[in-house]
């Protein structure tokens, strides 16, 4: 079963370190998907990130679109301990649309395979042993630049966790962002599709 829902997180003014999120807290998530719609260009200036993840109490593995440079950029890393060489990526415009996914395997789910697919495609495997993914995170993270691009908008979201999703799709935390999530959610699933 698939939950599916739309998020915008739409334009404000804010400088320095600002983050705009819509998060979700679970025992332990085991894959993130979705697609995200690259929004325009902020202004010239500053380091504007746009990323969905999971996060453990040692770091985050995300899928990065960085606008640091004038253009965007999107590639997968995990950024924490361990400390770990940055996965793969490749341009973007906006408007593009970029499909997502991280999914764990291995004995206790420390490997993780990272994809990226849209105008390009890109494959990484990341080794994070001892790492409890138990937070998903869509961030909108902004160093001296304002919020005066998007809207950003992540779509055909799916995040499964270990732990039933009826306990914890519902339930967001967010920084800076206040519009509600629509989702569904099928009792004893584990799996929460948002659109």
């Amino acid at each position: 079963m698939r939950f599916l829902a739309a998020l915008s997180l739409l334009p404000s003014i804010a400088y320095a370190a600002t983050w705009h999120t819509v998060e979700w807290d679970a025992p332990k998530f085991t894959a993130l998907s979705g697609d995200f719609v690259i929004p325009k260009l902020p202004s010239p200036g500053g380091t504007p990130y746009v990323w969905p993840a999971l996060q453990s109490s040692n770091g985050v593995l995300q899928a990065v679109c960085d606008g640091r440079n004038g253009a965007w950029w999107i590639g997968d890393g995990f950024y924490g301990t361990p400390s770990l060489p940055w996965g793969a990526g490749f341009s973007v415009k906006p408007g593009d649309v970029v499909h997502f996914a991280f999914t764990s395997s291995g004995t206790n789910g420390e490997t993780w395979s990272a994809t990226l697919s849209g105008p390009g495609t890109a494959t990484s495997t990341f080794q994070i042993p001892g790492s409890t993914m138990n937070r998903a995170i869509l961030a909108v993270e902004l160093t001296n630049v304002a919020f005066n691009f998007g809207p950003v908008v992540f779509k055909n979201l799916a995040i499964t966790a270990t732990t039933a999703a009826s306990g914890w799709c519902g339930k967001t935390v967010s920084l800076g962002y206040s519009s509600g999530v629509s989702h569904n959610v099928d009792l004893g699933n584990t799996r929460c599709n948002l659109i």
